[in-house]
């Protein structure tokens, strides 16, 4: 993007993800960290210091006032997305929300339009749909590498403990496995199904959940879906905080299937095996051009600079991020999760 001068950012909160995107920022020439927002003082000059930010403000609303801020990375709690988005509309910056990008649909759709009529850029935070491997999954369906797609398997997993502190188990703050990682699943299988019918993505026509209900946490530490799509494909998905599996993607269709071995969090050099019946399993690498939260950096500012108000498939669009929110929606009534504002 040459002649354009690099996003100034704004980061609201300090959590891990947020160190991590503040990390990728000064890995890239199209942004720079300006300033950094927290409900606490010390911790916003802690990390602007760590991270070379240029200011530290001690509460979010002042992040929005800053003039010298382009765009902003949302990175506080799930129930806080959606309202932080539309104080960021409002304030006319460019926004990149971390997933998911609110409680629920209903509360999605309200910030959306915020969004819409403010004339600023929009995006969910899924940092695996701006990567180039998730791009060359969708290349490999389309073509046809695998036939029909009939099924797919898809799970993000990990073991965090009973730490009850941690948002990810309070109910209060739309915790549990399906806000904090099924959504990425969910989000994988409707791109996959989008692209087996040449489209974006494809919404499911049912959704069955089950899921453990902690006793203490009141959100589901494990979780499972199946999503029944039209034309046959049947997707399964699961998501857990309390333990870990291979969390692998597996395609499967008429004449073969893709195994992906890291969907969620693709390496600069990242590998999908494609198995065609009757045939040698081939390697496909990804060579990508740096590390995995640059793209999603890079693609705002090139839409910006072409003046998008939304980012090109197979990054999340505006209707695609309703669509995952209202497959959460569904996968949580079938088990009986109900939050504030549902």
């Amino acid at each position: 993007m040459p002649d354009q001068p690099p996003t100034r950012w704004g980061i609201l909160g300090t959590g891990g993800i947020a160190r991590k995107f503040a990390k990728a920022l000064n890995e890239t020439p199209t942004g720079v960290l300006t300033a950094v927002g927290s409900r606490s003082g010390p911790a916003a000059r802690g990390f602007a210091e760590e991270f070379g930010a240029g200011r530290a403000h001690a509460s979010y609303d002042e992040l929005l006032r800053d003039a010298e801020v382009d765009a902003v990375y949302i990175s506080l709690p799930n129930h806080l997305h959606a309202e932080w988005t539309i104080r960021a509309a409002t304030a006319g910056k460019h926004i990149l929300c971390e997933k998911p990008f609110a409680v629920n649909a209903a509360e999605a759709r309200r910030a959306m339009d915020f969004v819409r009529e403010s004339g600023v850029f929009f995006m969910e935070a899924f940092m695996y749909r701006c990567h180039p491997q998730t791009k060359k999954i969708v290349d490999l369906i389309v073509d046809g590498a695998i036939g029909e797609v009939r099924l797919i398997q898809a799970g993000f997993t990990y073991n965090m403990g009973l730490n009850f502190e941690n948002i990810r188990l309070s109910h209060e703050a739309a915790g549990g496995g399906i806000m904090d990682v099924g959504c990425y699943p969910v989000s994988m299988c409707r791109l996959i199904a989008g692209a087996a019918r040449r489209n974006p993505f494809q919404n499911p026509s049912d959704v069955r959940g089950v899921a453990w209900i902690g006793e203490v946490s009141h959100v589901d530490q494990q979780a499972a879906a199946v999503l029944k799509f039209p034309g046959g494909l049947v997707a399964t998905v699961a998501a857990a905080t309390q333990v870990g599996s291979d969390n692998v993607l597996r395609v499967y269709g008429s004449e073969g299937s893709l195994v992906v071995p890291v969907p969620w969090a693709p390496s600069e050099n990242s590998v999908i095996h494609l198995i065609r019946n009757g045939k040698e399993p081939e390697e496909i690498r990804i060579n990508a051009a740096r590390s995995l939260y640059t793209h999603e950096i890079d693609l705002l500012a090139e839409c910006v600079r072409r003046r998008d108000r939304e980012a090109p498939p197979p990054a999340m669009t505006w209707a695609d991020t309703i669509g995952n929110m209202e497959v959460l929606d569904a996968w949580r009534k079938d088990i009986g999760l109900v939050f504030k504002g549902d």
